[in-house]
This record gives C-alpha cells, sequence and structure tokens, in this order.
C-alpha cells in the first residue's frame, strides 16, 4: 500500500494526516479571545487547535504525489477560526491607483500569479512569494503594495509572526544536539524564578517548545502594561521581567499534562536560549542561516517602520488598541505599538524578505538545518508529504510550505501586509497549494544568484 503524510502547522502547530487519520478541530471558543467576541482593539492571533503527532512507517513503494485540494469551507486540515467581521468599504488606507506594475519574470508562472493576486482581490493591500523547486529558485514577484504608493517585491520584508516559531524550533534542536541545552531542563529554576504556584518549578524546556506548560494566560502578547504597573517600571517592561510576571500567576493546568497554543511559551524559551549561549536570539538565528546564503534575517520591534519592510493593515475590527509604550501613549495602529514584539522575540518577531524564508525551509528539507519538529518526516525516496507552517498576527499573514512527491521538492514561501484572522484567511494554503498541483511545467532556471 502506498502511503502519504500531509503536515499542517497553523500559527507554530504540527498536525498530521495520514492515510485513515485525521486531525481533530477546535470545537469550543478561540482560547485567545474567550468566548465572547473580540473585543475591537485587541491584539489577536489566531492559533490552531492541538492535534497529536502520529509515527509514520515508511513505505516500501514510492509513493504517490499529494493531492492538496482546499476544502471549500474549513476543514480538519486546517485550523479553525473565528468569522471576520464585516468589512468596511474603506477598510485600508491605500492609493486608490492601481497597484504599480511588476515585471514578469524569465518564466511566469500562471497558477501562482493566479493565487496571489485571488488574495489581493478580497482586499489584501500586497504580499510577495518565492518558489523553489529541486533548490532552484525558479519563481518570486511581489504583488500590489508594500506601503502606499510602493509596490512589493520579492525583497520586501515581513514579519514573519509565528513562523518565528519554527526558525526558534531549528535553534533548539541545534542547541540540544550539540550539548548546550537539554530538553528536561526545568526552566524557572534556570533562570534563577521563584513562581508562587510551586507547579510552574516543574515547566521544562519541551513543555514550552510543545505548549504544555500549563500557563493560563498569553503574558507577554497582553499583559505589558499590566506588568509595568505592578512592578513600578516602564512600559513595555524588559523580558527578565515579564518572566517574573508570568511566574506570579498560578497554572491552569499541571505542566506536561494539557495542550494550549501560547506566545508566552516560545517568548520564554528565547530567554532560555540567550541566557544558556550568552547571545541574543536573533544573533544566534542568524549565524545558523548564514551558510545558507540567508542575509535579511533581523528583529522586528513594534514601533520601527524601515523603509524596505512592509506597512501592516490589520482587520478593522482589531485596528487600534491602547498603545503599551509610555513613548507613544494612546490608542495606536495595533501592529505599531498594541504589543511589544521585541519582548516576545522568537516567537513571532523574526523580519525576512520571502526568499530567505524559502532558502531557510529548503535548508531544512535537506538536513542543513534542523527540523523544527522532532521525528520530522524525511525528504527521500520512498516517502511523499505536504507541509505547511503559518503565522498570523496583527497586519501580517506568512506561510513556508514544502512538498515532497518522492522525487521533486518544492518550497514556497509567502507573505501578506493584511489579514482578516477569519474566512479568507483559511484560503491562502489551498490557493497556493492548488497552485502547485496545477504547475506541469517548471522554469528551468535559477533566480538565487539574483538575490
Amino acid at each position: 500500500m502506498q502511503r502519504f503524510v500531509v503536515l499542517l502547522l497553523v500559527a507554530g502547530v504540527l498536525a498530521v494526516i495520514g492515510l485513515g487519520l485525521s486531525a481533530p478541530r477546535s470545537t469550543g471558543p478561540d482560547p485567545l479571545t474567550s468566548a465572547a467576541s473580540p473585543t475591537p482593539g485587541a491584539v489577536q492571533e489566531t492559533p490552531a487547535s492541538a492535534v497529536v503527532e502520529t509515527k509514520l512507517t515508511p513505505p516500501t513503494a514510492p509513493a504517490a504525489v499529494v493531492s492538496a485540494a482546499p476544502p471549500p469551507a474549513p476543514s480538519a486540515d486546517v485550523s479553525s477560526r473565528p468569522e471576520p467581521a464585516a468589512r468596511s468599504s474603506q477598510q485600508l488606507p491605500l492609493p486608490t491607483a492601481n497597484p504599480p506594475a511588476v515585471s514578469a519574470p524569465p518564466a511566469p508562472m500562471p497558477a501562482f500569479d493566479a493565487a496571489m493576486n485571488a488574495v489581493l482581490a478580497e482586499g489584501y493591500p500586497g504580499g510577495s512569494l518565492a518558489v523553489v523547486r529541486d533548490g532552484k529558485l525558479v519563481y518570486t514577484r511581489g504583488y500590489g503594495f508594500a506601503k502606499a504608493g510602493v509596490a512589493a517585491t520579492p525583497m520586501t520584508r515581513y514579519r514573519q509572526a509565528s513562523v518565528s516559531k519554527a526558525v526558534t524550533g531549528s535553534l533548539l534542536a541545534q542547541l540540544v544536539t550539540n550539548g548546550t541545552l537539554t530538553m528536561d531542563l526545568r526552566v524557572f529554576p534556570y533562570l534563577g524564578v521563584a513562581p508562587v504556584d510551586p507547579r510552574t518549578n516543574a515547566i521544562t524546556v519541551r513543555m514550552l517548545k510543545d505548549h504544555t506548560s500549563g500557563f493560563a494566560g498569553d503574558y507577554f502578547l497582553f499583559e505589558s502594561r499590566k506588568a509595568a504597573t505592578f512592578y513600578g517600571v516602564a512600559s513595555p517592561p524588559d523580558p527578565d521581567t515579564m518572566v517574573r510576571w508570568t511566574a506570579h500567576y498560578q497554572l491552569a493546568t499541571d505542566p506536561g499534562s494539557t495542550y494550549h497554543y501560547n506566545n508566552t511559551n516560545y517568548a520564554i524559551l528565547s530567554r532560555v536560549i540567550e541566557k544558556a549561549t550568552g547571545r541574543a536570539w536573533i544573533d544566534l538565528v542568524r549565524d545558523m542561516a548564514k551558510p545558507f546564503g540567508i542575509a535579511t534575517w533581523r528583529l522586528g520591534t513594534s514601533l520601527a517602520r524601515p523603509a524596505d519592510e512592509a506597512t501592516y493593515y490589520e482587520a478593522d475590527t482589531f485596528k487600534f488598541g491602547p498603545s503599551v509604550f509610555d513613548s507613544v501613549p494612546g490608542t495606536v495602529e495595533t501592529p505599531y505599538g498594541a504589543y511589544d514584539a521585541a519582548s516576545l522575540n522568537g516567537a513571532v518577531a523574526l523580519v525576512s524578505t520571502v526568499i530567505d524564508m524559502a532558502r531557510y525551509d529548503q535548508g531544512v528539507a535537506m538536513g542543513g538545518i534542523p527540523a523544527p519538529e522532532l521525528d520530522a518526516i524525511p525528504t527521500k525516496a520512498g516517502w511523499s508529504y505536504t507541509y505547511v507552517y503559518n503565522g498570523s498576527m496583527p497586519g501580517q499573514y506568512t506561510f513556508v510550505m514544502r512538498v515532497w512527491d518522492g522525487a521533486h521538492l518544492t518550497v514556497m514561501a509567502g507573505a501578506f501586509n493584511h489579514r482578516d484572522a477569519g474566512a479568507i484567511d483559511e484560503t491562502i494554503n489551498g490557493r497556493i497549494l492548488d497552485a502547485h498541483r496545477a504547475t506541469t511545467a517548471w522554469p528551468a532556471v535559477d533566480l538565487f544568484p539574483n538575490y
């Protein structure tokens, strides 16, 4: 019997789907938005439901190409997310003129262009895409606007949201392999923090990575201002203060017992990594990536609007929120001060071009960069899989996808400077995978030397 596996990672969660297997969906309210409708102005990240990893045995015969047609509505392949709010007729502050023309690369790929343009037609201002086939960059371009009057290009940088967690997972795997860290290290004693709830002392590196810490809230994302007030320090507090703030809460569940997606897990994991190495997270991941030609990675900060980076336009419902920065008081656009990206660090704060995210995923597929998952599906003859990792934070939606059919490897990385946090975002994975499936002739070029 031929066997295949489909991997879907949405906001950092692994789903495994094989023959005869299904991934459970969350049937309750989104854990970050509460049972009621989200309050306008609130920071929202939309996590996926938890699923159980399944160990698969490789087939003895070459596997068939995975069919990846998207469902007409959210299914078990895609995490359950809230429906979008009604879209206003003036949703984004963009020029009324048509987007500037983008010169076509040597070999057009109409299926991918159609997929990306279909998302822009829903009101997304811009995005960028990179496609790698068997190690060669065969297609890359920008679509629409990076910011008002400025075209998106292959070299536009975007915040990567939770795709940052994949990179952190790769770094952690490297540090465990070289003996710098162990997965069973107890985090809070290591950081020198005495928690209120004694169970918190049992939280390990593995539990942070797997989102089974038991934390009751996403404190790094939502409670910078509260922590600053409590400790009498400037807002936003530094990450070590946020670790202490996290430790003053009771846990919701026993450590290691329950999955609950939480950015605070990876924010604290980043601090553990930095203490173990004596170096900043961003410097470590840059060093890991440099041998693979990755040169555009940097740490995103909430208040900065760099000229080479897209401007982020959040959905109307969450477009504005209270600032957590004393230096910029009052109400702000949510991507620009309603949370502290730098404090979240390896949870959501990586900034990159789509080309360098494709380089990263290509490196993972070929074994040069450690995979963020334990027991990763191998890219070798006799296996066939589809792998998707998504990120979603205010004003940004990102993906890295990898399709291995047993003979050819395709890596696709993309980003948009908008999200609806709902039904439209749900279609993006399917559109891109459909474009891959519809493409039968691949350009015989390699654009990597140009970038």
